[in-house]
């Protein structure tokens, strides 16, 4: 609509007609005359201000004439002498809403106020109007019927696509005229009817004519019908023309005063546009031929988009068409219920397909990926927020919830934990996180496999020295799938704790006291390797521990001996690792093997914070020994009988006194000491007995090491040995260097047993560093071989350690231990019986069970068969009774 505007002042020239003039002249067909031309300024009031173009009605009271200044009647206002006016020095004022009588003189004077003859007007005259408007002779009805005939017209052209003959302008006016005289309800329902005669007709039968067996034609053609009516409708189009461009005008921009006037204001009426939509949606969508075969067509092309890979394509830019369209069409809630359903079924049939595959890596990734592309689809097609929550509802429902048996089945779990395929159990956890409690899902699963690879690893034989740093490996493997792929979930981190406590303490039907307790005893035995070695020659128990201590040896022993007291956790009988522990500790105590003296104190404090003082108070007790027998050894040797011993015999002595209740018992092993070293000794031991009455000392000499100057010919050599191979070397100090001794002749000299001393003889003549020379030659010790000095023996090394056969520990040595500790483990459950029973004299046998496991778990988990077994004993000693029912009496 074009805007009002100011017109400019008209001097000497012919004005041109206003538009009311115009309409007023149509309306009448007739011709007006010329104007005369005046200098005029004149200023329109706003549209809304303006009178109806209609002419007023017919039987409207003649209004009466009034007379001018000086008595003269009014002359009558006609076509000819409206706008004639006087002088052209006269000056119009059209702007006043309520302008006063008109007085028209014959000598043009016009004023306001009287003005005596003669006399010069003062100030600026005006002309003022009573009325422009001519009566019409034409009715309000027969305005209407002209002015709709040439907006039909104008409608047939735009549902044509033709040209427009009127100007737009034209049409808005007589529109705003029509709506302005009162008639816009019926040209309201006049456009409302032509519109609907043209969907309902035209436009409907256009689309089922093309229609065919295609449902996704049905949508294409839809759309394109949807596109086109609102072209006609609304949408502002330029159509290219023979010699220039267009415009295309549409059904809203040419009733637009009625749009914004008459149906804006009204409640019982839609706008234009909200009622174009409503035809099209009753005519086109809501058809019965159409709407079923175009709602397949919607989902055959969402379909199509799901299996196309999230690739756009021509059916992607009509499907988002579409959805704006259904949008528009306010039928987004006749869409949705049925595409919920239809996505179900395709999302079941997807999911009974693809769970076939015997890879279960396959299902998982296109489970997350279809969950993926249907979160983007719901963006990309400007899917409502209760439409995409549920879509993903449905798919948790079908892809997930309904197949969480084979998501989780102990097998398929099996493949992707023996792969460590923390991505895909990442996104496993993740999809089972969307339907419940992904830990309670998976937790069967993971106990299996546990238990399985836990137990093969225990019982295989074959690999039986690698079983702690397999089991470590084992459990870092596990705990850095927690860690990355199940989020530390709880559930899943209690049940690798039971599942580990379960095979480690895992009893074999008819299997040895030793074979029951072997991940104790080989626990044990790998932290003796590594506080005898450290951590070098070692290879890493998992691929994080170089990143974690870097090249820091202090730092990767720490670490190393935590991820053993890892598996020490999960020991129940704790009684069979402190029995291992503490004979390897004494050995590296006594021999001086330890590779650090910190790692040592280091391990015994990480044993006494996991099981506290009592668990531990032997084991310091045999540090605390080790400190006194230095200071004893400080003082015998600052002490006058100390010094004249050493001066007498020429020997530096080191001696360890042990308190025999924390140490092993070790067999006394007899051997034939030289007599200096022997008197030496029995100097040492008055003066230690001298200083601790009521002490005795036994000696064990298996245990002894010293180190020997010799002469070679390649020069002096100080050798690091045992004490029985220094026994075996000294006895060819008493003849000349190249004498030869029999096995008979040293058996005779060093009253070594025979095996002991054939081990001896075996690391001096078959070792690395050979300083005796056999023969005749051949890898083992027999009683007619002989021995003599390896005068040609040289090292790069001036001090030379010549290690000793290690004693293999035994089968039965091995069995005796574990009976040992069975044995101490029953006096320990016994102790804990006897004081239950003297704290509560009567006590129910749950009850006292109870008790003792409660009191004995720090040592270790007791079974309620072995707490029987000492109830027993300790009724057959009478220490206690059976009383009424299930209880026991203590008997003082």
């Amino acid at each position: 609509m074009p805007p009002d505007h100011p017109t400019a002042p008209i001097h000497g020239r012919k004005r041109k007609p206003s538009l009311l003039e115009e309409m007023q002249e149509s309306s009448a067909s007739q011709s007006r005359s010329t104007r005369q031309q005046s200098a005029i300024t004149d200023h329109f009031s706003p549209r809304s201000q303006a009178s109806a173009v209609f002419p007023p009605s017919t039987s409207r009271a003649k209004r009466s004439k009034p007379s001018s200044a000086d008595g003269r009647e009014d002359k009558p206002v006609t076509e000819a002498t409206m706008l004639d006016f006087g002088t052209k020095d006269t000056l119009v004022d059209l702007t006043a809403s309520s302008p006063p009588a008109m007085e028209i003189s014959d000598n043009s004077n016009m004023t306001t106020g009287k003005v005596s003859a003669g006399q010069k007007p003062t100030g600026a005259k005006r002309l003022q109007i009573r009325n422009l408007k001519k009566p019409m002779k034409n009715s309000a009805d027969g305005y209407f019927n002209t002015t709709w005939q040439k907006l039909d017209t104008a409608l047939a052209a735009i549902f044509n696509k033709e040209r427009i003959t009127y100007s737009l302008e034209e049409l808005y006016r007589s529109v705003e005229n029509v709506c302005r005289g009162g008639k816009a309800p019926e040209m309201f329902e006049l456009l409302k009817e032509c519109c609907d005669r043209y969907v309902a007709g035209s436009l409907r039968n256009m689309i089922l004519h093309q229609v065919g067996g295609d449902v996704v034609q049905v949508v294409r053609i839809v759309d394109s019908a949807w596109n086109q009516w609102q072209k006609q409708l609304v949408i502002i189009s330029h159509t290219p023309m023979t010699y220039a461009y267009h415009y295309q005008s549409t059904i809203r921009e040419v009733f637009l005063y009625l749009d914004r006037s008459y149906l804006f204001s009204s409640t019982s009426r839609q706008s234009i546009k909200l009622t174009g939509i409503s035809m099209f949606r009753k005519h086109i969508i809501e058809n019965r031929s159409l709407e079923k075969r175009l709602q397949n067509g919607v989902f055959e092309l969402f379909k199509q988009d799901r299996q196309s890979g999230g690739e756009d394509s021509i059916n992607t830019t009509l499907l988002k068409s579409y959805m704006t369209m259904i949008s528009d069409l306010g039928l987004y809630s006749w869409f949705e219920p049925d595409f919920i359903q239809d996505s179900r079924s395709y999302y079941k049939q997807l999911a009974e397909r693809e769970s076939l595959a015997e890879s279960p890596i396959a299902y998982i990734r296109e489970c997350a990926l279809q969950i993926e592309k249907e979160t983007m689809r719901c963006e990309k097609f400007s899917l409502e927020v209760s439409t995409k929550r549920q879509l993903l509802s449905v798919l948790d429902e079908e892809i997930i919830k309904q197949k969480i048996p084979l998501l989780t089945d102990s097998a398929r779990i099996r493949v992707l934990l023996e792969r460590f395929d923390t991505t895909t159990l990442r996104i496993l956890y993740q999809l089972l996180e969307r339907v419940g409690d992904p830990g309670e899902a998976l937790k069967p699963s993971w106990e299996v496999y546990i238990k399985t690879e836990g137990l093969k690893i225990l019982l295989d034989k074959e690999k039986e020295s690698d079983m702690v740093p397999r089991l470590m490996d084992f459990q870092g493997t596990l705990t850095t799938i927690w860690h990355s792929s199940f989020f530390k979930n709880s559930t899943i981190e209690y049940s690798l704790r039971e599942s580990f406590t379960s095979f480690i303490n895992y009893r074999q039907p008819g299997a040895t006291i030793k074979d029951q307790s072997k991940a104790a005893e080989m626990i044990a035995k790998y932290v003796d390797l590594i506080l005898r070695h450290g951590t070098k020659g070692l290879p890493p128990v998992s691929g994080s521990e170089v990143a974690l201590t870097g090249t820091d040896d202090d730092a990767c022993l720490a670490h190393r001996l935590e991820l053993v007291l890892n598996l020490f956790r999960f020991i129940q009988g704790k009684a069979i690792f402190e029995a291992f522990y503490k004979k390897d500790l004494a050995r590296r105590l006594l021999l001086a093997r330890s590779a650090s003296f910190d790692a040592e104190r280091l391990m015994l404090t990480k044993l006494k914070n996991e099981c506290g003082a009592g668990f531990t108070n032997n084991l310091e007790a045999m540090f605390k020994d080790m400190d006194l027998s230095r200071e004893s050894v400080s003082s015998f040797k600052s002490s006058k009988i100390g010094i004249t011993a050493a001066e007498k015999y020429g020997v530096e002595l080191h001696v360890n006194v042990l308190s025999q209740a924390a140490w092993p018992s070790y067999p006394e092993v007899p051997v034939q000491l030289p007599r200096e070293l022997g008197e030496h000794l029995e100097t040492f031991g008055v003066f230690y007995t001298g200083k601790h009455k009521g002490h005795v000392l036994s000696w064990r000499h298996a245990l002894s090491h010293c180190v020997l100057k010799a002469e070679f010919a390649k020069g002096r050599k100080y050798l690091i040995l045992s004490a029985f191979q220094a026994v075996v070397l000294l006895s060819f100090n008493s003849s000349p260097p190249s004498v030869v001794l029999t096995y008979t002749d040293l058996l005779s000299a060093t009253s070594l047993p025979p095996a002991e001393l054939k081990r001896t003889l075996q690391s001096l003549a078959l070792g690395k560093q050979r300083v005796l020379l056999k023969s005749p030659r051949g890898r083992e010790i027999t009683d007619n071989d002989k021995f003599q000095i390896n005068q040609a023996f040289s090292s790069p090394n001036v001090r030379v350690k010549i290690n000793q056969i290690q004693h293999r520990e035994t089968e039965k040595e091995n069995t005796e231990t574990h009976e040992a500790v069975e044995r101490d483990r029953g006096f320990e459950t016994q102790a804990a019986i006897i004081r239950v029973m003297k704290s509560r004299n009567n006590v129910r046998h749950t009850e006292l069970v109870q008790a003792v496991i409660e009191q004995t778990a720090k040592r270790g988990a007791l079974d309620v068969s072995g707490v029987k077994v000492q109830i027993e004993k300790l009724i057959e000693k009478d220490y206690m009774k059976r009383g009424e029912g299930d209880t026991y009496l203590y008997v003082a």
